[in-house]
């Protein structure tokens, strides 16, 4: 959305230029007062994005720092305990590391599912798409649609701060959806064409259903705000997120 400011200053300054001076006052105090309005609106937009960036930021350092430290250290415990299981000698040992072995492996999927949840370390090594498949695979019980998430075509990676949008988007707008509880089946692809990429999202009446929500409408001004992604309401079904790749 910021780089459409750039492109609305010069019809402002065009228009500036066409008034004479012996033309109405009235004229050049609305330009006057629709630029600052603009101002406005841009300051705003500027805000929202810097939360998110400081928001991600500190995801990052927590899932980075805490969340994946402890899920390795409970991955080696459970290995050891299954280590222990198969050299304990009394039934009661046997019993105890057992049901020690059910609790541990309880902890590390709960804990793996608030990890991606919070920040998708593993998006590191396998990229957005990557982390997307794995995120699904673990919360994918719990939501009340049916998701079908299609990748189309060769996906490259991208810069880190791309990537994170990727993720959230389809986190941010899988979560809002389910949350409706109005729409049973979801269909999301994912497309790269002409240096862009396209998230698409298709539902029984999405469109109509999301644009009832608070929580849709705070979602797009959150993409208003970033620069070089805009969205598409293109059918009462379909809509459509699109991201400028690196090239």
């Amino acid at each position: 959305m910021a780089n459409r400011f750039d492109d609305i200053q010069p019809l402002i300054q065009d228009y500036r230029n066409k008034i004479i001076s012996n033309e109405p006052e009235l004229l050049t105090n609305i330009l006057n007062d629709y630029e600052e309005l603009l101002q406005l609106f841009k300051q705003k937009n500027d805000l929202i994005n810097q939360i998110w960036n400081i928001h991600e930021n500190k995801n990052y350092q927590l899932a980075q720092d805490t969340l994946d430290p402890l899920e390795q250290i409970l991955y080696s415990s459970l290995l050891g305990v299954r280590t222990l299981d198969q050299e304990a000698q009394s039934d009661s040992a046997k019993e105890y590391l057992t049901s020690l072995k059910k609790e541990i492996e309880k902890q590390l999927i709960q804990l793996k599912e608030a990890s991606i949840s919070v920040y998708p370390i593993c998006m590191q090594d396998l990229g957005p798409y990557g982390a997307i498949k794995s995120y699904y695979e673990l919360l994918k019980e719990g939501n009340n649609i049916t998701t079908d998430i299609n990748f189309k075509g060769t996906l490259k990676r991208q810069p880190h701060k791309v990537e994170v949008n990727i993720f959230r988007f389809i986190q941010h707008l899988i979560q809002i959806i389910d949350n409706l509880n109005t729409v049973n089946s979801l269909s999301i692809s994912i497309n790269e064409i002409d240096g862009r990429i396209t998230l698409t999202f298709e539902g029984q009446a999405l469109v109509e259903r999301l644009n009832d929500c608070s929580k849709y409408q705070l979602f797009k001004e959150l993409v208003d705000s970033i620069e070089d992604v805009e969205i598409l309401e293109k059918t009462e079904c379909e809509l459509n997120l699109v991201l400028q790749a690196n090239n």
